[in-house]
């Protein structure tokens, strides 16, 4: 942390016009969610799938013989399908015959097939401060042998639900597969809060004797950049008694 100190005092003191008033160290909290949900893969539905539901929904069929005759495809290849359709949840069988459900109707209409795939798990991390979900780490947090309070406007709200990580996850999960086949998160089946991470941030109270102005600089070191959002907080928060405070102390 010392060297990543030095560092940055001696980034901001390039322009001479520049003075560090102040500078300290915190921690800003971030939530880490495990995260279990369900992707489907989409696929534009071809010939024959249209062709067999049609015909489960317009006859009564009973056996795949009855449909490889009426589409003159191969017995055994339709009772593949068939069992496929089945464990889908396409159709079902009703009176010993074959019927589409809900879902079946659904599909049939749009034109596109949609098959679960198995459930994935995730690892989501949320800084409340900034109201945004973060990267995951790439570099190990500095170590520091000061024991670091927290960020003083920590925000401490709960806006997190299952709507919300289903955006997140659309956003990064969402791909084409090897096959060419979309796969879309559907569901978010669960998500559990793990221990909050405590984030390391470097304060910097600055004054520019040219602009006349007082302002902040705070590194993030887990964004690993200047943090704009929690130098506006501490700008909004202070900046009139900072002004006050060292205009005052300069005419002592």
């Amino acid at each position: 942390m010392d060297k990543l100190t030095k560092r940055l005092r001696e980034s901001l003191l390039e322009n001479p016009a520049v003075q560090i008033k102040e500078s300290a160290n915190w921690y800003v909290p971030v939530k880490t969610f495990d995260v279990a949900f369900k992707r489907v893969r989409r696929a534009q539905m071809d010939i024959l799938m249209k062709m067999m539901l049609l015909a489960f929904e317009q006859a009564d069929i009973r056996r795949a013989a009855n449909l490889s005759e009426m589409l003159l495809v191969e017995e055994l290849f339709i009772a593949d399908l068939i069992e496929k359709i089945l464990r889908t949840g396409l159709i079902r069988i009703e009176k010993e015959n074959y019927k589409l459900t809900t879902k079946g109707h659904e599909q049939l209409k749009t034109g596109i097939v949609e098959e679960e795939m198995e459930e994935e798990w995730a690892v989501l991390f949320y800084s409340p401060s900034h109201d945004e979900f973060w990267p995951k780490m790439t570099v190990p947090v500095p170590e520091t042998n000061e024991k670091l309070t927290m960020y003083r406007y920590a925000d401490n709200q709960d806006r997190i639900n299952a709507d919300r990580i289903l955006q997140v996850l659309s956003a990064s999960e969402n791909a084409l597969d090897e096959n060419g086949f979309q796969t879309v998160v559907a569901d978010v089946n669960s998500f559990h809060e793990q221990p909050v991470k405590h984030v390391p941030c470097l304060e910097f109270r600055m004054y520019n004797n040219e602009q006349d102005i007082f302002y902040a600089r705070v590194w993030n070191t887990w964004l690993e950049h200047w943090d704009d959002n929690l130098e506006k907080q501490i700008e909004e928060q202070e900046r009139v008694k900072w002004r006050e405070r060292w205009k005052r102390e300069a005419t002592i």
